[in-house]
Formats: structure tokens, sequence, C-alpha cells
């Protein structure tokens, strides 16, 4: 980690969400620890929930995030960081986070209309990943 990535980090309040890219990550540190975590999807409904519950265990094999619902319906990925108690002592654990995010994102983006059947392929390997098709 750099210096300046790791300055910023530890003068991020740790009630401050961290807002990298476009997504937002929050840490919530309590006894022991903080809960590393990152919204999916703000209202999810239950369709979502249960494409989201079918590749969630594949999810959770892959990465040390797992898919939650908070109190106010919004669907997060959030993971238990022993010892956490800033945004400096979450840093190994972003990166990680964000990935597996963005495979998330894709993996329950709306079907896009696709010229001539053609599907990329890195869309493909993801959407297999989780449907349990990749090991």
């Amino acid at each position: 980690m750099s210096d300046d990535i790791a300055r910023w980090l530890a003068d991020l309040a740790v009630d401050a969400p961290l807002v990298l890219e476009g997504e937002s990550a929050y840490l919530h540190p309590v006894s022991g620890g903080a809960e590393l975590g990152a919204i999916l999807l703000r209202e999810a409904s239950d369709a979502q929930v249960d494409q989201a519950a079918r590749a969630g265990f594949q999810g959770a094999r892959q990465f040390d995030a797992g898919l939650a619902i908070r109190a106010d319906g919004a669907l997060v990925l959030s993971q238990w960081l022993p010892q956490a108690e800033t945004w400096l002592d979450a840093a190994p654990a972003l990166e990680q986070l964000f990935n597996q995010l963005a495979l998330w994102r894709a993996a329950m983006a709306p079907a896009r209309t696709r010229q001539h059947n053609s599907f990329d392929q890195s869309e493909q390997r993801i959407r297999a990943m989780f449907a349990g098709a990749q090991q």
C-alpha cells in the first residue's frame, strides 16, 4: 500500500463512508473488531434476494464477505474483521470486498440486448462462477 493511501485511510473518520470509484463501503467497529461492508442494492426485491441467495453460497466459497439484509431492507456484502478499529486496519480486506461487489453487480445486472447473440467472455465466466460451474 502506498504512503498516500495509508495517510488517506488513517485520516478517514471511522463513521464516514469510504467512497471509491462510485462505490461506497462502511466500517462499524465494535468490541473485538469491525464489520466491513458495502451496499449491493439499497432496496432489494424478493426476486433479487432469491437470486442472490441462490448464488450466495458460491460467492461465499470464493470470497470472505457474505450477503446480508439490513433492517432498512438494503442488500449488503459484509464481513467481520477481528481486531479492526480503523479504515487503515480494514485496508487489506477493502480490495477484495470491492472486487466481490463488482462481480455481484455484473451477475445481478438485467440482461442486455445482445447484437448477433455474442457473449462477452468475462461475463460468461462471472455468470458461470456464480452458477457454481467454475471451481
